[in-house]
């Protein structure tokens, strides 16, 4: 394991990685970190600093400039983030001016940190200028790969909280399969509940640590391996198991920091994923299609929502963050940077939804009837800006002629089967016969879903054939759908049980339809009361039913809800 962390210490890039790591390592090692990286400080050499002992030592001071990779003579020498003249700037001005008053009379520690390893070539520069400049109340040490991996491996992945060696086969798993993504993700989700296993008040900091270790440890591999599958997989599920323990210490300060910075990892892999496998390709006519590599059109189909799902995901994120920033400004007369970057990235996301749909047009025909999942996810986040009502609307006409005629003409329509299997077997029966096709239909989703979107976005034409197609040919399909309730909250990101409740009943009429959500709504309010929407994670419930299937809670489509969540928060 330890060739593992080393492995992975000296492949972490300097900034948001291997500086983000070294506070939680120097917190578990039992010092007080008084500077954590930060950008656009003045930092004079100090990426962290941090005051306290470990192992029984006298208390001191300890100053790091971190470095990533090896230890080269660029690294040393030349250029702006040199680590030579880093050195200077903090036993020349820090050291003077910025420590503490209370801790100036303690022992000072450079520490010269990097993931890699030291060259021979270096041994005797570094020697040198460390030999030179050590004084009394001055010391250097060196922290290494090696050094970071032992200690690593001593104060965040030891301890009685899990049987290490059943921890270390797992992750050794998950790596060695990162090729075969399902089945390295099963190993790597396994640990996870493994970490998590006992989230007492005491042990839930460290878990949350624990776990954000390995998945960057997983996610660096992969990277390596240019194969991020299993990565998003498995970041998407721990970052849901991560919220189903951190949820029951709302109060804790240490928790919420623990946990808002296993969701920057998550936002890191997604962010990657979506930037090497997705948005290259997404302009291109069935590239995406293609990249799926599949014998058939059922494969490539099924990517293909799991896909748009993805992209949705970031969306809600994205927009969910914007709408929280417009929120805390009173002023809203301009707009700071942070809106402008969220906002750039969000009309990215929303643009590749709609070359994903144009380029692939698979999409206008969802196999699956739990598909309505994805197409609620991606209606509703391009619903909130006006600009993107064309492409919306023209998706979701074409969505609705397609369904419905290939039903009628008894070609590859919504059924309620789920695994690949059952479609394969599905595509090659005889769709004539009613009442095998009654069986792979007797219950729907997709249906109340569509009906709630036409009225949304005012589509009466498509709302009329949905309403007449329903009556003529659905009469044996139970039209339902479903509620969070008060066990929700028990098994909504964990995915332990079933939960919620399902209607039925469903009216295939856009003004009743929704009478009849807003008539449950009242009733089944409980969406509002999940801890992640009120804590503020919102979009974790999304996740979540997109992860464990369940369909998206019309509370949130409800159009009241919406006006009150500004609709027209894109305008540019």
């Amino acid at each position: 394991m330890k060739l593992i962390l080393k492995e992975y210490l000296a492949s972490l890039r300097e900034r948001e990685e291997l500086d983000a790591i070294l506070p939680d390592l120097l917190s578990q090692m039992g010092l007080n970190v008084i500077i954590s990286p930060t950008r656009g400080v003045p930092e004079y050499g100090v990426d962290i600093a941090a005051v306290g002992s470990f192992k029984g030592k006298e208390e001191k001071v300890y100053l790091f400039s971190v470095k990533s990779g090896d230890l080269t003579r660029a690294h040393w020498d030349s250029g702006d983030q040199a680590l030579r003249p880093s050195l200077n700037d903090i036993k020349d001005v820090f050291i003077e001016n910025r420590i503490p008053e209370q801790h100036k009379d303690k022992p000072i520690v450079i520490g010269i940190c990097f993931g890699g390893d030291m060259p021979s070539s270096m041994v005797d520069r570094v020697v040198s200028y460390t030999k030179s400049n050590t004084t009394k109340c001055i010391a250097y040490e060196i922290w290494n790969g090696d050094v970071l991996a032992s200690f690593v491996s001593e104060y965040l992945l030891s301890g009685s909280l899990l049987p290490w060696d059943r921890q270390s086969s797992l992750m050794r798993k998950s790596l060695a399969l990162i090729e075969e993504p399902i089945v390295s993700s099963r190993h790597f989700c396994e640990l996870v509940r493994l970490i998590l296993e006992n989230d007492t008040d005491k042990k839930i900091v460290k878990s949350l640590i624990q776990l954000n270790l390995v998945l960057w440890i997983f996610f660096s591999w992969c990277r390596d391996e240019e194969n991020l599958e299993a990565a998003y997989i498995s970041a998407e599920y721990s970052l849901l198991l991560a919220w189903d323990s951190a949820k029951k210490f709302p109060r804790k300060t240490t928790v919420k920091s623990a946990f808002e910075n296993f969701l920057k990892t998550y936002h890191t892999i997604s962010d990657a994923y979506l930037e090497k496998s997705i948005f290259p390709f997404v302009d291109k006519k069935h590239a995406i299609s293609q990249l799926v590599s599949a014998p058939c059109s059922i494969s490539i189909n099924l990517k293909l929502f799991d896909i748009l799902g993805r992209l949705t995901i970031k969306g809600q994120w994205l927009l969910f963050e914007l709408s929280e920033l417009y929120k805390k400004d009173v002023s809203k007369k301009y707009e700071s940077e942070e809106q402008k970057a969220i906002k750039k990235q969000l009309r990215k996301v929303k643009g590749a939804i709609n070359q994903l749909v144009i380029n692939n047009p698979l999409l206008l025909s969802p196999y699956k009837d739990e598909h309505a999942i994805e197409l609620a996810m991606a209606l509703h986040l391009l619903y909130q800006d006006n600009n993107d009502d064309g492409f919306a609307e023209s998706w979701l006409d074409a969505v609705v002629d397609r369904v419905t005629f290939s039903f009628i003409t008894n070609g590859m329509y919504p059924t309620n089967l789920h695994s690949y299997e059952q479609l394969l077997e599905h595509r090659n029966k005889d769709k004539t016969d009613s009442s095998y096709k009654e069986s792979v239909t007797k219950a729907s989703i997709l249906y109340p879903t569509l009906t709630i979107l036409c009225e949304l976005y005012g589509r009466e034409e498509a709302a009329k054939q949905l309403e007449g197609f329903s009556s003529e040919h659905l009469k044996h399909c139970t039209l339902q759908y479903w509620y969070p309730n008060e066990a929700s909250e028990e098994h909504v990101f964990s995915g332990t049980d079933q939960h919620g409740v399902a209607t039925t009943d469903f009216p295939i009429n856009g003004k009743a339809a929704l009478e009849h959500v807003e008539e449950e709504s009242q009733y089944s309010n409980f969406f509002w009361e999940l801890s992640a929407v009120k804590q503020g994670y919102l979009p974790l419930v999304l996740m979540a039913c997109r992860h464990y299937r369940y369909p998206v809670p019309f509370n949130l489509l409800f159009p009241e809800r919406l006006k009150a969540n500004n609709r027209e928060v894109d305008k540019t």
